[in-house]
């Protein structure tokens, strides 16, 4: 029995030892191009002047292979933070560090507190508002599409262009988001909403 457990254990050995072998060969040859770290305190971010609400960036999609965009944005008390859209070409998720942010998502919609999670798979219909009497504030990230130069290509056209109305940004918000595959609509805005986007009540005469 001893000799029998002997063997085993040498067995086991020998095939962890193999396994290893294996491993380094394959982290050789399918290694990752190798990208430097990224560490970051509050406040290193590169600020956009977005002009529908503060946006940080955190990281680009070339920073990673799997192409993450990362971004903190602060959705004032009492404000839209972004019209109902979908995306075709890329995920999209939210992390809620501070005050709550209202979420449609489909035929779901949900007010989420701090440390609140939402996932939104491409080509959902999705809309998110702050009707409360705090500022919210959200990490947001998207996978590998084109988003992540979204946030600046609508700064810039706002900075070129000068003092614009509302519906001047929305225009710009949305022409910019088409040609990277975004599809605004905004008939899909709840009633409950509706005033957070400028929009009058569906049953005003």
């Amino acid at each position: 029995m001893k000799q029998s457990r002997i063997a085993m254990s040498a067995a086991a050995g020998a095939a962890l030892l193999t396994a290893c072998a294996y491993s380094g060969a394959a982290q050789e040859s399918d290694a990752p191009s190798l990208r430097p770290a990224m560490i970051m305190d509050s406040g290193e971010g590169d600020a956009i002047a977005f002009p529908l609400h503060p946006t940080t960036r955190l990281a680009t999609a070339e920073q990673t292979d799997s192409g993450l965009s990362l971004f903190e944005i602060v959705i004032p008390s009492q404000s839209a933070g972004a019209p109902p859209h979908r995306h075709t070409h890329e995920d999209e998720f939210f992390y809620v560090r501070e005050g709550s942010i209202t979420f449609m998502a489909d035929d779901l919609e949900r007010t989420i507190s701090p440390g609140g999670f939402v996932l939104l798979p491409r080509g959902g219909w999705h809309a998110m508002w702050n009707n409360g009497d705090a500022d919210a504030i959200l990490l947001v990230g998207t996978s590998d599409g084109q988003f992540d130069d979204f946030f600046d290509a609508v700064a810039l056209e706002a900075a070129q262009a000068g003092q614009l109305s509302p519906p001047e940004i929305g225009a710009i918000v949305g022409r910019v988001g088409a040609e990277r595959g975004i599809i605004v609509d905004m008939t899909k805005v709840p009633e409950a909403a509706r005033p957070l986007y400028g929009l009058p009540p569906l049953n005003q005469n």
